[in-house]
């Protein structure tokens, strides 16, 4: 975790693993945990066109909420053996970065609203990709908003085991299914590496900045549904 003065802060181990962690936080008086979605506001680059940098994309924090206050965490990404053979080179190492502040409300919107908007852009954007044949994406979209009213939304998607608990209800893993399944931004060759002219572009713009901003918004929504912590 991280101590001392901001602009040289002290490190110092909290825990090995994440079981340890667990226990670490529990022994502290943790009663849950909430995921948060922070943009970067870089007006160099939008957070979508950035997610496919190292720790591009926003900020993204767990808050750990105690009775009267909460404290953040938040993940960096570190290079720790370049020469691993299957090339597995990089390691998220989380830092408290912020102790005993307030809690952060929740997102105003509700699941049903979120679920309407996102079901409006998908539409929206599927039009666009078909309009310019980019079948691959269309069939991303499309796939993604069958998942929003699918009963078992995890069954075809990559990380079926996003949710193992029965505690998370059917409204939020279809949440989950629809992110990993509308999830297009990146780096080369991704929805990111498009680009078109005039009306066009800025339709695309438009629309790729909401959904991106709502697939962050529903995957937080979702995994928010059991943080264990009731009210705002």
């Amino acid at each position: 975790m991280l101590s001392g003065e901001a602009t040289r802060p002290t490190e110092s181990p909290f825990a090995e693993d994440p079981m340890q962690w667990i226990a670490r936080l529990r022994d502290e008086g943790t009663s849950g945990l909430r995921l948060h979605a922070v943009a970067h506001n870089d007006p160099r680059m939008s957070d979508r066109m950035s997610v496919g940098f190292v720790e591009g994309g926003g900020r993204w924090l767990i808050e750990t909420r105690q009775a009267q206050a909460s404290d953040l965490w938040q993940a960096r990404w570190q290079v720790v053996n370049k020469d691993d053979p299957d090339q597995k080179i990089w390691e998220a190492i989380y830092y408290r970065i912020d102790q005993g502040r307030p809690h952060i409300p929740l997102q105003t919107k509700s699941l049903t609203a979120l679920r309407q908007d996102l079901m409006t852009v998908l539409s929206k954007i599927e039009a666009f990709a078909a309009r310019h044949k980019l079948e691959h994406f269309a069939g991303a979209f499309r796939k993604a908003t069958g998942l929003l009213s699918s009963d078992h939304p995890l069954a075809e998607t990559y990380h079926s085991d996003l949710a193992p608990t029965a505690a998370m209800p059917l409204e939020a893993k279809q949440f989950l299914g629809a992110v990993q399944a509308a999830w297009v931004f990146g780096g080369m060759g991704t929805w990111n590496d498009l680009g078109f002219d005039g009306d066009d572009q800025r339709e695309y713009d438009a629309l790729s900045g909401e959904l991106f901003l709502l697939l962050n918004q529903a995957l937080c929504g979702a995994i928010n549904t059991t943080s264990g912590v009731a009210g705002p």
